[in-house]
């Protein structure tokens, strides 16, 4: 069952929010079952979508950084 995850344990283990691993479900950025379970039921996520899913967001900030290098926006120290 190591190969299953609820969001909440998903979430911790990318140490993101648990609402923006429901966001991700949401936008269908991030493949997820709901399983009957309790009242409402439970989302689950399968490990090696999850960890696909992160090598996407991985390839795609390395690629946003390369594209648009970020500006440093402290002020130059000026030489006197």
């Amino acid at each position: 069952m190591d190969d299953i995850l609820t969001i909440a344990e998903a979430a911790e283990y990318l140490h993101k929010h648990a609402d923006t691993l429901r966001r991700w479900v949401h936008n269908q950025r991030l493949p997820a079952k709901k399983i009957a379970a309790g009242g409402s039921g439970v989302w689950v996520i399968l490990k090696t979508d999850l960890l696909e899913c992160a090598l996407s967001l991985s390839k795609r900030n390395r690629t946003k950084e390369l594209l648009h290098p970020k500006r440093h926006t402290a002020q130059r120290m000026l030489p006197i």
